[in-house]
């Protein structure tokens, strides 16, 4: 009975002294929780495409008229970019995402903006190098043409030409840290092929740079 109380006894102590640990470091712990929320999250307003201005100066850059903008949270959705027609998500690794799509009934192409952060930088990599592959395979599918050009910015990045049927779209991709970021815009020099010179500024390169400064200066 004695060996009994005494253990009875020493249970209650140590158990009392974890639930008073567990008191005392919940404060900290969810302080910490939502601190790493903070620093991963996407936060509202970040991607360039949810300010008014970037979308007006893009809407009177082209097609000068109104446009439908959508903006999806939603992990599962495709990269922008989908040479070989999957039509889904195949990259890994995900845990945040944005895209922001505009689109015009007077105007053959998208300004698109897709923002994606993975769970590490090794998941981003592959991402990246996941759809340079699928650009290999798939340059010339049907209709659909795509030819690709690395370009200096963040960690690492390329161009893409796109060319679909009778209207010619140019995108960047670009990877800083485990984030990658992916712009497409409509060409404006309007060929029969899609053997142009790469003309600056018709890949939205601009706005890959300036999303690879925010992310540079961010946790994310």
């Amino acid at each position: 009975m004695a060996l009994l109380a005494t253990a009875i006894a020493l249970t209650t102590v140590v158990g009392s002294a974890a639930l008073a640990h567990a008191e005392n470091q919940t404060p900290a712990t969810a302080s910490m929780a939502a601190n790493a929320a903070t620093r991963t999250a996407i936060p509202k307003g970040f991607l360039l495409y949810e300010s008014r201005a970037t979308r007006k100066r893009l809407e009177k850059k082209v097609v000068r008229t109104r446009m439908q903008w959508k903006t999806s949270d939603h992990l599962g959705e495709p990269l922008l970019i989908d040479p070989c027609f999957k039509g889904k998500q195949t990259d890994k690794g995900r845990q945040f995402a944005r895209t922001i799509t505009g689109r015009s009934v007077l105007w053959d192409g998208d300004f698109s903006e897709q923002v994606i952060v993975y769970r590490n930088e090794m998941a981003a990599r592959a991402a990246v190098k996941g759809l340079r592959s699928d650009l290999r395979r798939c340059a010339k599918r049907n209709r659909y043409h795509y030819r690709v050009k690395d370009t200096r910015i963040g960690d690492e990045a390329f161009m893409v030409n796109m060319f679909k049927v009778a209207s010619i779209d140019g995108a960047t991709v670009m990877r800083q840290g485990r984030t990658v970021a992916i712009y497409a815009t409509p060409r404006t020099s309007h060929l029969q092929d899609g053997s142009s010179k790469w003309r600056k500024g018709e890949y939205a390169e601009r706005e890959a740079r300036k999303m690879a400064k925010k992310l540079a200066d961010t946790p994310l």
